[in-house]
């Protein structure tokens, strides 16, 4: 499947053809803890199902104190 798929950090969007997050993470070589995931404006889990042209954007954890 191709999925659209922005990453905040790097303000870049890449098209992806794979089955599920966890691909993505492992293809990109992200670190899941630096972000929060979005699917089609839904904020998701790293077992979502995926379907053919969903945009997923990784948007960076911001923390401070």
């Amino acid at each position: 499947m191709k999925i659209k798929v922005y990453i905040d950090k790097f303000k870049e969007s890449k098209i992806v053809d794979c089955e599920s997050i966890k691909e993505i993470i492992k293809k990109l070589n992200l670190n899941l803890e630096e972000f929060i995931i979005v699917k089609n404006g839904e904020l998701i889990t790293e077992n979502t199902k995926l379907k053919d042209k969903d945009e997923i954007k990784f948007l960076s954890v911001m923390s401070g104190g």
